[in-house]
């Protein structure tokens, strides 16, 4: 009954436009004819459904499911392009399993899928509240999930599985109610017109390809990817897509995202995407967060349970996500043999347990004047070195793994009297001050990058030191190297840092560590004059809103409870009562709404 009644508000919630950028219904998003250009395409209106879906299952299935591994930290999808060099702790693995004679191409007949059901995996997705399902049609390595005759011998219908993958999932995702679409790359690794012979790798079998899926399966919405070797128009992508506006059966509804030509990302396209980014703000434009519930989005049986983000990570991250106005695409990678991964499973579960609840503070729903509330968490500690690899990981709990800063102050002392050369290796920014001078200054948002400084000092002196570094999404990296004439390249030891002037209380080397992150607490999203404060915590007795005075005619509901909250306006502050409630009476877990209707400002 309560699903019932939840899905009902759900279709009045979506009918909703108010406060949306620039979008349009389906009639709309047909008007034209389109013209091959970048103007006469991003004049096309995103169709209305994909602002208000909000959430999405992306799902990473192929060849490369087979031997489902990678480093920790990397894409075991990549694992054919990885294995290709000898160097790699990817070809160390397949030589030590497989043997150096066994060839990605033998993957295939592995793949067979046979515990695929793809009713029941829409099932599972439907009940995680995704309104959305892209399937990977065909990754980089080129193998198809559909029987692509672009492609003999390469496919799922000829080799593995012998089923066309993709269509199943797509019939039985529309059964229940699901938009459904699929992932496709724009290059291949090991084709044998590419990278040699790229115009006619275009026009005879690129082009044909795209169209031929899109043909077959009318998809609601298409996400390109592997478009950065060439610009589009190398890539004929505004052409593909005039075709895609104008003729394909599915023009009505279709969308696209941004990766049609190396650097049209953010710029042109349906939707704008980030990939282990945390999204995008304040932009008048569709936008999607991407990312796994690990590190990977393939498979990757290297991964361990501390690899994979909670149900309440991923909760709050969507939360977040809308507010301030994007979407979250999240992916699995289910095994070889067809099965997703229990622990997927159960994320995707605990995640629609929570929209089944709150799901009216999320679909349809837009930013408000002010995307949340924030306060400021920090983590203390000595750290013997400057030498952290993080990968997508953070230095711990309680600072997340994304938009974390970093400082560590002290002294060091050489052992040489001379000139030394600092090396950073940061991602993202990084800065350098010794004896209060700054000598590395690379601030913005940069993969792993190496600056270098020097700086003379003298043997036996404590010169101050200190290093900052931010981390905006994606890997985290800062290491601090130095060197000079006596003392070759090496990590900044131990040995040559302090935390103070003096000798440590407990002995201990090292510089004093400080993290800190702006931690939201509290979100917003807006339908119209009411707004929904979703808190991240458990607020006690009262939930506290910083904003203007309300009206009187303001009525304030929890969602998953019957019954109008008592609240009064004080000082600047909306003070509302929150009911004491046990655990087995609150409304769900990780985090509650509080619906406030009558036209509350900021």
């Amino acid at each position: 009954m309560q699903r019932t009644l939840f899905r009902t508000i759900w279709l009045l919630a979506a009918a909703w436009t108010s406060l949306a950028p620039a979008r349009g219904d389906a009639a709309e998003a047909e008007k034209g004819p389109y013209e091959p250009t970048w103007e006469s395409l991003d004049s096309r209106p995103t169709p209305q459904w994909f602002a208000d879906a909000k959430f999405g299952v992306f799902i990473h299935w192929g060849v490369y499911s087979v031997p489902a591994w990678g480093p920790k930290g990397s894409y075991s999808e990549w694992y054919l392009n990885y294995m290709r060099n000898k160097q790699s702790e990817t070809w160390k693995f397949h030589e030590r399993v497989y043997g150096a004679d066994f060839q990605y191409e033998d993957f295939a007949p592995l793949f067979k899928a046979e515990m695929y059901d793809p009713d029941e995996w829409a099932d599972v997705f439907a009940k995680s509240g995704a309104k959305y399902v892209i399937l990977t049609s065909k990754h980089h390595d080129g193998y198809c999930l559909w029987p692509s005759k672009d492609r003999p011998g390469w496919n799922s219908m000829e080799v593995g599985p012998k089923r066309d993958l993709l269509g199943d999932l797509m019939e039985a995702g529309r059964k229940r109610g699901l938009k459904m679409g699929f992932y496709y790359s724009l290059y291949e690794w090991t084709h044998p017109l590419y990278p040699k012979e790229v115009d006619r790798y275009v026009e005879e079998y690129m082009m044909p390809q795209f169209k031929d899926a899109v043909t077959r399966y009318q998809p609601s919405i298409i996400f390109a990817d592997g478009e950065w070797d060439h610009p589009s128009e190398k890539w004929r992508s505004r052409e593909l897509l005039a075709w895609l506006f104008n003729e394909a059966d599915c023009r009505r509804d279709v969308v696209v995202n941004d990766r049609w030509g190396a650097g049209d990302r953010h710029k042109h396209g349906g939707y704008y995407t980030t990939e282990y980014g945390g999204g995008l703000e304040g932009i008048d434009h569709p936008w999607e967060e991407t990312r796994g519930m690990g590190h990977s989005f393939g498979y990757n049986r290297n991964e361990d349970i501390s690899e994979y983000r909670s149900a309440e990570d991923m909760i709050y991250l969507l939360i977040d996500l809308v507010s301030r106005g994007g979407n979250l695409l999240l992916d699995i990678g289910p095994a070889g043999d067809g099965r997703i991964p229990v622990i997927m499973q159960e994320r995707l579960l605990q995640i629609g347990e929570w929209l089944d609840v709150n799901g009216e503070a999320i679909y349809g729903a837009r930013p408000w004047r002010k995307t949340g509330e924030f306060r400021i968490t920090k983590l203390e500690r000595i750290d013997r070195t400057v030498d952290f690899e993080w990968g997508r990981g953070g230095p711990g709990e309680p600072i997340p793994n994304d938009d974390f800063s970093s400082a560590w102050t002290g002294f060091i002392a050489p052992k040489f009297s001379e000139e030394y050369t600092f090396h950073t290796i940061s991602d993202d920014g990084a800065r350098l001050w010794i004896d209060g001078k700054k000598l590395i200054e690379n601030w913005d948002p940069h993969a792993a990058k190496e600056d270098t400084a020097t700086i003379a000092l003298e043997a036996g002196k404590r010169h101050p030191i200190k290093v900052e570094h931010y981390e905006k999404g994606g890997d985290a990296t800062m290491r601090l190297f130095w060197s000079s004439k006596s003392q070759p390249r090496e990590i900044v030891p131990a040995s040559a840092l302090l935390a103070a002037a003096g000798p440590s209380a407990n002995g201990d080397a090292g510089l004093a560590a400080e993290y800190a992150t702006k931690k939201k607490i509290l979100c917003y999203t807006s339908k119209g004059d009411t707004v929904y404060a979703i808190s991240l915590n458990w607020p006690g007795k009262e939930l506290v809103l910083e904003t203007s005075e309300p009206p009187e005619k303001t009525r304030v509901t929890m969602l998953g409870r019957e019954g109008i909250l008592k609240w009064r306006y004080e000082e600047g502050n909306l003070r509302i009562e929150v009911p004491p409630l046990t655990i087995d009476e609150l409304p769900c877990r990780h985090a509650w709404t509080f619906k406030i209707a009558g036209g509350l400002q900021p």
